[in-house]
């Protein structure tokens, strides 16, 4: 849940609490009439993912975390494709990309910094002492549990490259 002000028509703000789909939506429009090209962009390629991801749930809403779900695929998606034009030496095209991922990472929790990280890895790590000598196995049982306990708050690539160092 998100919250967002709201005048209320006696003039005094209330906290609204709003889904993310439904934040979504409302930047959407906000982006739509402001003709912000890259926000709208992005916005409705999230909106069909986010569609998709209701019809492969049997037509059924999904929730804030599969939303956010989306939006870390998303966001990933054009992490690719920014050093895929690069290596292309397409710069106009790494431009539009970057601009559109940095309208999604809005919707992302607080990032860690890597000392939260570190401190969240190690202590992961000393919940699994029964696979401590198995490195592979420590890395990705630990890479798992942080995901699953800290969802969109850290880039997978820089907690992987943590985990590694610490097992």
């Amino acid at each position: 849940m998100r919250e967002s002000w709201v005048r209320t028509p006696s003039g005094s703000l209330n906290i609204l609490k709003m889904k993310l789909q439904e934040q979504i939506q409302k930047d959407f429009i906000t982006a739509m009439k402001a003709k912000d090209l890259n926000a709208k962009a992005a916005l409705s390629s999230v909106k069909a993912k986010i569609t998709e991801a209701e019809k492969a749930n049997g037509n059924q809403p999904i929730d804030d975390s599969q939303v956010l779900k989306v939006i870390t695929s998303a966001i990933k998606q054009r992490k690719q494709s920014i050093e895929a034009f690069e290596l292309a030496g397409r710069s106009e095209l790494v431009n539009k990309e970057t601009d559109e991922m940095l309208v999604l990472e809005r919707y992302l929790p607080k990032q860690m910094s890597k000392e939260e990280i570190e401190n969240a890895v190690r202590t992961l790590i000393q919940g699994f002492p029964e696979i401590a000598t198995n490195r592979n196995a420590l890395v990705g049982r630990t890479m798992g549990a942080f995901n699953k306990q800290f969802q969109g708050q850290a880039d997978p690539q820089l907690v992987k490259s943590v985990i590694e160092s610490l097992a």
